[in-house]
């Protein structure tokens, strides 16, 4: 048996897991969250990842981290939204883990679809038109939290998959029509950018900004997602109609035929925002390539630790290759 430490941080939460490998199966051992704030370096990581585990890390086999921010050369990142700085280059020999790497976030739940949370996600659009897409046609993963992220997967041409990165948040997002240039116009003004992005629109901060600017009301995004996302509101309206134009978007983008997965907090905390009517309306609503759309399924994760799985399965990738 071997053992994978994982961890998982975002703006907002650190998540950190043990798992144990055993005839080519991840089984998850132990799972703690803390908050990401205060984590400003690799040993204030490593240090907490420990304590919180109550696992020494020379005991791992490998080891792999999940960042929601840019990543170069498997070894070095840094937070998008926070303050943290990774550097993994030394670890074997001040930590004694023989094996490590760090990947972008929508790696890992790009990894985490290879896994039993991404045959458990929840089928929420199915396909209008009955299509079996090659058994390696790429799959596509968005999702939006404290910021937004997409990823996808494409065949390896040997039997295997491979994660591929993207910035897919940090483009320009599409508005249509007066109403929404409207608001365009506003959260340029409110947030001092020339444009909008879709970390600025889809995320927790979008929502909020979405929110007071229909309403008026200052609230915190989970406050708004009580209120404002469990119902039919307008908020709810424009947020699915917004982030079912994204999916679209990204399907377009990568031609992901075998679906489209969507994970972050937002959706699955508040998954009235890409179920209800006005996310399959705007879905399906495109001049172009309505055939593709209407045949690619789309899945909800609604597992919080998909991510934690994706690191994991990340770490079960480096034993085997290395094996191999």
């Amino acid at each position: 048996m071997q053992r994978i430490l994982a961890a998982d941080i975002g703006g907002t939460n650190c998540r950190f897991a043990r798992f144990s490998l055993e005839s080519e199966r991840l089984t998850l051992e132990r799972v703690v969250w803390i908050k990401s704030a205060g984590l400003l370096d690799t040993d204030m990581v490593l240090t907490a990842l420990s304590r919180e585990l109550e696992t020494p890390l020379d005991t791992a086999d490998a080891f792999v981290l999940g960042l929601a921010g840019p990543v170069s050369d498997g070894l070095h990142g840094k937070l998008t939204n926070g303050s943290l700085e990774v550097d993994f280059s030394d670890l074997k020999a001040r930590y004694g883990i023989p094996r490590c790497r760090v990947i972008n976030d929508f790696m890992a739940e790009a990894y985490g679809c290879l896994t039993e949370i991404g045959d458990q996600a929840r089928c929420i659009v199915k396909p209008e038109l009955e299509a079996t897409p090659p058994a390696t046609a790429s799959r596509g993963v968005l999702g939006a939290g404290t910021g937004l992220g997409t990823a996808s997967l494409v065949h390896d041409g040997r039997g295997g998959w491979l994660p591929v990165p993207a910035e897919g948040g940090h483009t320009t997002f599409p508005f249509v029509g007066d109403e929404e240039n409207d608001f365009h116009k506003f959260v340029c003004s409110e947030l001092g950018y020339p444009y909008a992005r879709g970390d600025d629109i889809l995320t927790g901060k979008g929502l909020s900004l979405l929110h007071r600017y229909l309403t008026g009301e200052r609230l915190e995004a989970r406050e708004v997602g009580e209120k404002a996302l469990s119902r039919d509101t307008p908020t709810l309206r424009w947020y699915s109609r917004l982030y079912a134009r994204a999916c679209r978007n990204w399907i377009l983008t990568t031609l992901c035929r075998r679906g489209l997965w969507i994970a972050g907090g937002i959706a699955s905390r508040n998954p009235l925002s890409v179920t209800s009517e006005y996310f399959l309306e705007e879905f399906y609503s495109t001049p172009h390539f309505e055939a593709l759309i209407r045949s690619v399924p789309v899945y909800l994760i609604e597992n919080k630790n998909s991510g934690l799985w994706g690191a994991a399965q990340a770490g079960f990738e480096l034993l085997r290759r290395e094996a191999a």
